[in-house]
């Protein structure tokens, strides 16, 4: 763990220091996770489609995500320049699906509709403001993925030095 999250931290100080680099590498990572998470809920949409009602959203959900991939995928050096526009529409596709689902979810008494309903609305206003702004978009999209790799290198190396504390005292 504490190769790992040295590991992190030098990665978050290339992310700084190599934006567009590393806008590229974050289209092809996106498109590759989005390509599997869409065929998934593809696969589990069909597969529920008797006990789901719900089911039509998770499928739109799904074939949605496989479109964003293959766009992604097919070119990761254009897809970085273009990937606030992207990112900000998907996030407002995404947001329209848990805003209409969750009146699925209340009309089948789900306690927690709510939550749905304002991930969406909130994904909607987000999504909205990256789409726009795709400058601000893409410096925002580069400083939440280097904070985030700082965060969890951080995390990494004070879990690591916990365990080799807790490991001494075990002994």
């Amino acid at each position: 763990m504490l190769l790992k999250g040295i590991v992190l931290i030098v990665l978050s100080f290339f992310v700084f220091k190599h934006p567009i680099a590393s806008l590229v590498g974050l289209a092809t990572f996106i498109g590759v996770a989005l390509l599997l998470t869409g065929i998934f809920l593809i696969i589990a949409s069909i597969m529920v489609r008797e006990v789901d009602d719900n089911w039509g959203w998770r499928l739109f959900g799904g074939i949605i995500d496989v479109i964003f991939a293959i766009v992604l995928l097919s070119n990761p050096g254009i897809t970085a320049a273009v990937l606030p526009f992207v990112v900000g529409f998907w996030v407002i596709v995404s947001g329209v699906t848990a805003f209409s689902g969750s009146f699925q979810d209340k009309k089948e008494g789900d306690s927690n509709w709510w939550l749905s309903m304002l991930g969406g609305l909130l994904a909607i206003v987000f999504g909205w403001f990256v789409m726009t702004d795709l400058f601000t978009g893409a410096v925002a999209i580069t400083i939440w993925i280097g904070l985030g790799l700082l965060i969890l290198g951080i995390i990494n190396i004070v879990v690591s030095l916990r365990l080799k504390k807790l490991n001494s005292v075990i002994k």
